[in-house]
Formats: structure tokens, C-alpha cells, sequence
């Protein structure tokens, strides 16, 4: 059952500060980026990595999936991985790039073994069209028992809720409906990563909030510096809302009149995942000398830095910010999308 998995007997806080799981982390393979996560992804638990469209969100996970084979002495989880994607027109565009990531990772990392075939025979995919697909495929165990994870990835999350609102109902009902089941997901996939010692990632969207509304009003200090929209005027913050950023400190009924924004910030509290990253990109003055065009770059999101430019010799510069985090402070560093993977720079 869904919370079969909850109860365990207690553990000692010395137990605890020095379980392993802890202190485990998934590298991003690229050292610079290690570096503004501490180390790289935390082996345990759940992190949110949210961005507009084209910041790269989908460029990471994808070569996390194959960072996740290699073994924990460099970097990796020892285990294969696996992509719950949202079913969408563009659903091929990410196993085509992921293909190509993995012939430059595996003259990477000849030495151990690595081959294109071999990576891409780990990483498991599964095409959902709803969140109600998700959630039958989250209560089911028994991939996560004969595949050897060590790695989940869910991309996009906002994608399959969106899907689940536009259903229809009342707007009242389907806020509610929506906290209730954000709320029942991120204890989900806090569960599994405990109990079957997996990472999890979760890509997320993001929406505008204007400056003055309650919604942005909520927003940290810290926060609203790196999610500030290009014109001043709002605030581009995880899709979502309170509902997913945060977990119940009690049971609240479902109100006859309230909307998504008082339902959730009156009755909760604390976060429900544990990391929380975002994205960005801005348009800068282009390099004298651009790389040239790899294969990749027709592929929707898949095109480097110097070439998604928007005219007028400009290009994007892409930002990966620490929103936050239970160890890691807030910080920032730049990053491109080259034909070989996601790398840091600067």
C-alpha cells in the first residue's frame, strides 16, 4: 500500500549522520558544476530542476542518466536509470540527443567498459499522458526491484499536471484536487528513494507571478533575485506553486471557496522536495568565433549556446541557481549546452 513503506523503527541521530546513502553523490560530469552542488546531485532524496523552455533542463537529466551507470568511485550510482516522460509531440527529440550523448560518453569512458549500446540498454523509458499514469506507475515497484535503478527522472512534472487540469471541474475542485495529489507525489517519490536507495529528479516548468500578487509576495529574498523576469515586472518562479514546493503540517478538507493560492499557503509549511534548482537564460553579445552546428542542433531544446541566438549577433547565456537546499547555500553558475553534454564555464 502507499504508506506501507513509511514506518520504520527508530534510528539513532548518530545512525543517521553517518548512513552513506547521505553522503553519497551523483556527479553531473562536469567538475564545475559538481562544484555549485557540493559534490553533484544527492544521491538520496528528491531535487526539483526547474527552467523555461530551452534552459537546459532536459540536457541534464539526460546526461545524469548516463552519469548514474558509472560506478560511485567516479562519480556515479553503479545502476541503470529510468525516464517517465510526459507522451508529447516532441517526445522522440530527447532519446535521439540522449543516443548521441552517449557515443561521446562512451569514448569518455572507454576504460571501464562503457559502449553506446550498453548505456543506452540501462536507461528505461516510459511514456505517460497523464498524472494519474504516473501515479499507477509509482505504486507499482516491481521496475524499480528488476532493472538495477539507481536513478528516476520525471520530466515534466507541471507537463502531466496541466494535462490533469485542463479536464476540467471547477476551479476551486481542481485546485484542491491538484494540492492533494502534488502532495501524495512528492511523499511518493520521497518514499521510493528511501526504501529502494534511488536518486530522484524532477524536471518542472515555471510561470510568471507579477510583482504584485501574494504568489510572488511569498517568494525569498534570495529567490527572487534569480528568478527577476528579464523586464522587471514579475517574478518567473517554478510552476506549480505552494502546492509542490511545500508539505502539510496537518489535513485540511477541501474548501467550498478558495483558490490555488490560499489553499495551500494557510495550511502548509514545509518543503517537500529537497533540493531545488533553477535554470535561466539570457541573451548576451555572441563570441567572435562559434562553434560549428552539431547534428543535434534541429532537435527541439537540443541546440548549443551559440547557436540558439535571437538575431542581432546575440546568444543565451544559461545560469544554474541553487534555490535551495538543506546544505548547499544559494549560489549560481553559468553553463553551455555543447554537442558532448552540459558544461560549466566561467
Amino acid at each position: 500500500s502507499f504508506c506501507s513503506m513509511a514506518s520504520r523503527p527508530p534510528q539513532s541521530a548518530l545512525f543517521l549522520e553517518r548512513d552513506p546513502r547521505h553522503a553519497r553523490r551523483l556527479s553531473t560530469g562536469c567538475a564545475r558544476i559538481d562544484a555549485c552542488l557540493g559534490g553533484g546531485f544527492d544521491a538520496h532524496g528528491l531535487t526539483e530542476i526547474a527552467g523555461a523552455a530551452g534552459t537546459g533542463k532536459t540536457q541534464l537529466v539526460l546526461q545524469c542518466m548516463l552519469q548514474a551507470q558509472l560506478p560511485p568511485a567516479v562519480g556515479g550510482l553503479g545502476g541503470g536509470a529510468v525516464f517517465l516522460h510526459a507522451d508529447t509531440p516532441s517526445y522522440l527529440a530527447p532519446m535521439k540527443r540522449l543516443e548521441e550523448l552517449s557515443h561521446s560518453f562512451a569514448a569518455k569512458h572507454a576504460a571501464l567498459g562503457a559502449t553506446s549500446g550498453l548505456l543506452m540498454s540501462f536507461v528505461h523509458v516510459m511514456q505517460l499522458h497523464s498524472a494519474d499514469a504516473l501515479w499507477q506507475t509509482l505504486k507499482d515497484t516491481e521496475w524499480l526491484r528488476t532493472k538495477q535503478v539507481r536513478l528516476v527522472v520525471i520530466d515534466s512534472v507541471a507537463g502531466l499536471f496541466r494535462t490533469s487540469d485542463e479536464e476540467g471541474g471547477s476551479r476551486a475542485a481542481a485546485a484542491y484536487e491538484r494540492s492533494r495529489q502534488l502532495l501524495r507525489l512528492a511523499a511518493r517519490l520521497r518514499q521510493l528513494s528511501d526504501a529502494f536507495d534511488v536518486a530522484v529528479l524532477v524536471v518542472n516548468q515555471v510561470t510568471d507571478k507579477p510583482l504584485d500578487t501574494p504568489a510572488a509576495a511569498s517568494v525569498s529574498a534570495a529567490e527572487a533575485e534569480a528568478c527577476l523576469s528579464g523586464g522587471g515586472d514579475s517574478l518567473r518562479v517554478p510552476a506549480l506553486g505552494l502546492s509542490w514546493r511545500s508539505s502539510p503540517l496537518r489535513q485540511h478538507a477541501p474548501p467550498s471557496r478558495s483558490t490555488d493560492h490560499e489553499l495551500t499557503h494557510s495550511s502548509l509549511r514545509s518543503s517537500s522536495v529537497n533540493t531545488r534548482l533553477l535554470l535561466t537564460r539570457h541573451e548576451r553579445p555572441a563570441a567572435a568565433e562559434a562553434p560549428p552546428l552539431p547534428p543535434y542542433a534541429t532537435h527541439p531544446g537540443a541546440a548549443p549556446v551559440a547557436e540558439e541566438g535571437g538575431g542581432g549577433g546575440l546568444t543565451f547565456a544559461r545560469e544554474m541557481h541553487v534555490l535551495f537546499s538543506p546544505r548547499l547555500p544559494h549560489s549560481s553558475c553559468r553553463f553551455e549546452v555543447r554537442a558532448e553534454g552540459v558544461v560549466g564555464v566561467g
